[in-house]
């Protein structure tokens, strides 16, 4: 509460009005302002606004680290600031619950990608790949794990990793049957086993970069994405 003070004859104003603070330095009387102190909504609406406001950072923070995805966001004709910013505002939409959902995507909409038979068998897995031949190698296939529904005694709500897998041209050549486009991929989990075995699922999206087989042409898929329940 602000008030008039007088001191050798002279009225002073001090103290606080509202978001207004009044003090006087040498007889001459100053003010500022304090911004204003907002509680955060508990409502149910409301944190699972955060929560689907925090999964998609959580996103964009790692996806914008790696070189190649943060430039095709950058170059994006989607509206926004930068590519970070338009990467949060197109995947709010699809959030759902505060997790990801398999509409979420780390790539702006780009080339045809075809993911079958994707199969999780204690540490292997395999799938079938396609881009049609309109991407080729060296190419990239990229990887966003998000983990969710942890198991008793977990101690996280979810985690998330961003791996990728270099296919050269002499790779491609034995992952694919000669004529045909498709690629047979096979890996192991390796340092990622843990998070399997301590959530109950997981979505996986999946796109690849490389190069295009017409110069100037996108040389980038979209997001594919998968649900797996993990028990």
């Amino acid at each position: 509460m602000a008030r008039m003070v007088r001191k050798r004859g002279k009225s002073n104003l001090s103290g606080t009005a509202g978001t207004v603070e009044f003090f006087t330095i040498n007889g001459e009387t100053y003010f500022k302002a304090h911004a204003k102190k907002h509680k955060k909504s508990k409502s149910e609406k409301a944190v699972r606004g955060r929560s689907n406001f925090s999964a998609v950072v959580t996103m964009a923070k790692e996806i914008n680290k790696v070189v190649v995805l943060k430039e095709l966001w950058s170059h994006s004709k989607l509206e926004g600031r930068n590519g970070y910013q338009k990467l949060i505002k197109y995947n709010m939409p699809f959030v759902h619950e505060g997790n990801l959902t398999i509409k979420n995507f780390f790539t702006p909409k780009g080339r045809e990608l075809s993911i079958k038979e994707f199969l999780i068998e204690g540490d292997l897995v395999s799938f079938t790949m396609d881009v049609y031949g309109f991407i080729k190698p060296p190419i990239i296939l990229h990887l966003y794990y998000y983990w969710y529904n942890p198991k008793e005694g977990s101690v996280n709500e979810t985690a998330i990793i961003y791996t990728h897998i270099e296919i050269s041209q002499d790779d491609a050549d034995e992952m694919r049957n000669k004529g045909e486009s498709k690629y047979s991929i096979m890996f192991r989990l390796g340092a990622i086993k843990p998070q399997f075995q301590s959530f109950k699922d997981v979505v996986i999206l999946l796109a690849v970069t490389g190069v295009p087989s017409i110069a100037g042409r996108r040389y980038w898929t979209n997001t594919v994405g998968f649900d797996i329940p993990l028990v």
